[in-house]
């Protein structure tokens, strides 16, 4: 019975179960509550950073399009058009242009190979957002085959979808007195704009907005933000499309050899060294790009008709000039080979060796 008794009295009572229970389900109330604190204040972080970060994403976005405009050989100038339009009562110019950006889409080249081509169509369209009636889309339309009409076909990819408002104004000229143009079009006035004010206004996420009775509570900062950028094309755009002016880079022609001249030596090919000097300053030729580019030695191998010669009292007989540890025979020797890169010393009436 004593044994009984005691196995009785190890157990725990129906208070202490309860209590524990209680406890139990109050620590783990409170650490489910601050996993959902924890996570809704994380989205809300990241919708701050996102909203923040979108802006100038965006703008670089513009202006990197802008700035690789294409210029060269296009049909009735057809570069850059901006089209002032609305959706609904909300501002939202339409931007196209030609640009050298790497298109994002591949197209398939004579081998079926996918590849992404250097200059592209691009345009910045808007159209209403399907969720929010007060709010549009943003989006990058991207054609990599340039034909002759730069605003239509193409692929589109969702650049933003919360734009209150997005408005471009183009400028001829600098400064504040420049006159403000809501549009333009390359293909009409054979120029390109100076400068390029480009101006949207986007709202966060509603995620993150504090709402009390469907109206906004003033919190850390505003719901919406306005970007602008000036962005200052070069000074070379503006006339770049007019006539005789925008060329196609084409490859130098060939310089010409100049013919041989006993005051400065004879001249090299391209592939070897320039002729060497002669006459009266003893001069010796360079090769160079053209094979025209020649420098003179005589002040370090003295003045006078021809240079220096052995037994003329200022060279050794042995040909070694002082103080400089080659010999000028070996060095008249191998300039002409190409192991010299001077070509060789010109004498009393000649040229040094050529280049191979």
């Amino acid at each position: 019975m004593n044994a009984v008794a005691r196995m009785r009295q190890a157990g725990f009572t129906l208070m202490e179960v309860l209590l524990a229970v209680a406890i139990t389900a109050i620590v783990m109330t409170t650490v489910t509550m601050t996993f959902r604190l924890t996570l809704e204040a994380r989205d809300v972080v990241d919708n701050l950073a996102e909203s923040t970060e979108a802006g100038p994403r965006i703008m670089n976005l513009v202006e990197r399009d802008l700035r690789g405009l294409w210029t060269h050989n296009i049909r009735n100038n057809a570069v850059l058009r901006g089209r002032n339009m609305d959706v609904g009562s909300f501002e939202a110019d339409r931007l196209d242009m030609l640009t050298t950006t790497d298109s994002v889409g591949t197209v398939l080249n004579t081998q079926n190979q996918p590849r992404r081509t250097s200059v592209n169509e691009v345009g910045y369209w808007l159209k209403q957002n399907p969720r929010y009636r007060d709010l549009m889309e943003l989006w990058r339309r991207e054609d990599p085959l340039v034909d002759e009409e730069i605003t239509t076909q193409g692929s589109f990819q969702l650049v933003h979808d919360r734009i209150k408002s997005f408005r471009i104004t183009y400028y001829k000229t600098l400064g504040y007195e420049a006159e403000e143009l809501n549009e333009w079009d390359s293909s009409l006035a054979d120029e390109l704009p100076r400068r390029i004010k480009v101006e949207f206004t986007l709202e966060r996420r509603r995620g993150s907005r504090n709402f009390v009775s469907d109206a906004e509570v003033a919190d850390l900062e505003g719901a919406e933000k306005t970007y602008v950028r000036h962005i200052v094309l070069d000074s070379r755009f503006m006339d770049i499309l007019k006539g005789e002016v925008a060329r196609i880079p084409v490859r130098p022609p060939k310089p010409e050899v100049p013919s041989a001249d006993p005051a400065a030596g004879g001249a090299g090919d391209l592939a070897g060294g320039g002729g060497g000097g002669g006459g009266a300053r003893g001069a010796a030729g360079v090769a160079g790009i053209d094979g025209t580019i020649r420098t003179t030695v005589g002040n370090q191998m003295g003045q006078g008709p021809g240079g220096m010669r052995p037994g003329d009292g200022r060279m050794p007989a042995n040909g070694q000039i002082p103080g400089t540890g080659f010999n000028l025979g070996d060095l008249l020797r191998g300039g002409g080979r190409g192991g010299n890169p001077f070509g060789g010393f010109g004498g009393t009436g000649g040229g040094g060796g050529g280049g191979r």
